[in-house]
């Protein structure tokens, strides 16, 4: 199912040949991000605790929803973007589509973090902050790709049409 998205996952990587450019510098990055970890989690979920749509879907689970996007965050920085690191983000867009989060949020969610992530890179150097900066991307890239996906499933489902066909009339625009 998540074989479209992986595919501009790969196509993605390697147009900003971010294998060889920026997945070497994130580990270096991981202990200066991690020490400002809690301070940028608890600005998100306040931001998001400020909102009324997305405060109703926080409710009650802040603290856990904190605990996993620690682990979000560590696992931006440990250098590895293959299979396994896809897999894992694609769950994180299918649990998403799942909860009917609204892909909006996924958008300023990333927005939010990449200005915190600029906000303290910016001292390090231009290489930290680009390769801050791509990881994000590639994981917006890969959560919004499940929601592409899911709704391309669901509109197979209603037409009976096959999900390669509509793919196919869409890109004639």
């Amino acid at each position: 199912m998540a074989q479209a998205t992986k595919e501009s996952f790969e196509k993605a990587k390697a147009f900003n040949k971010f294998d060889e450019i920026y997945a070497p510098v994130l580990p270096g990055l991981k202990d200066i991000v991690m020490k400002h970890q809690d301070a940028i989690t608890d600005a998100f979920y306040g931001a998001l605790s400020n909102d009324p749509i997305a405060a109703k879907i926080v409710a009650g689970r802040v603290d856990q929803l904190k605990a996993t996007h620690k682990v979000w965050m560590e696992e931006l920085f440990n250098g590895t973007y293959g299979d396994a690191y896809f897999d894992r983000r694609y769950k994180i867009g299918e649990t998403h589509v799942k909860a009917k989060i609204a892909p909006y949020f996924v958008e300023v969610i990333t927005s939010f973090l990449r200005r915190a992530f600029a906000e303290i890179l910016i001292k390090e150097d231009p290489a930290a902050l680009q390769a801050a900066l791509a990881i994000l991307d590639l994981d917006a890239l890969i959560i919004v790709g499940a929601y592409h996906e899911d709704r391309m499933r669901r509109m197979s489902e209603v037409t009976g049409m096959n999900q390669k066909l509509l793919e196919t009339l869409m890109s004639f625009g």
